[in-house]
């Protein structure tokens, strides 16, 4: 339903604290029980979903470079994902005690949930990563579709 091209090379460097995947992009806003924080992002309607659809999404990042912790790899928490949506108060205090760096080789996946709590540092000296990040989820209903479906 969605697949994004995440970059880092010298030009294009940047960081990302730690999160939960949250908002999913939808065909259209409509009227529908659960659904929240509206927005419309390079033409794109997002959304948040009711829980029992944030928690059968899964992400499968295909890594197209060799990568390494001077790659500013994906850093999670694991067994995040199992405790629902978290409050900015209750991420920070998880990542404090514990978060895993996820290095990947060229030509491998990583399979998570979004809910999982995720980061990732900057690139650490020559080189770059990419990353194919591919968003699957399940049939929807109450009138919200997704923007791309197959």
């Amino acid at each position: 339903m969605q697949c994004t091209l995440f970059t880092k090379d010298l030009d294009t460097n940047w960081s990302v604290t730690p999160h939960q995947d949250l908002s999913v992009p939808v065909r259209e806003r409509v009227n529908a029980t659960g659904w929240s924080a509206w927005c419309v992002k390079e033409g794109v309607t997002f959304a948040q979903p009711p829980q029992e659809v944030l928690e059968r999404l899964v992400a499968v990042r295909l890594q197209l470079d060799s990568g390494g912790e001077a790659t500013g790899p994906l850093e999670v928490t694991p067994g995040s994902h199992a405790m629902g949506r978290l409050t900015a108060s209750k991420i920070s205090q998880l990542v404090s005690t514990k978060r895993v760096p996820c290095s990947v080789p060229k030509g491998g996946v990583l399979v998570m949930r979004p809910l999982l709590i995720h980061a990732s540092g900057k690139l650490r000296g020559e080189g770059r990563r990419r990353v194919l990040h591919f968003l699957y989820g399940p049939p929807l209903d109450s009138g919200v579709s997704w923007l791309d479906a197959v």
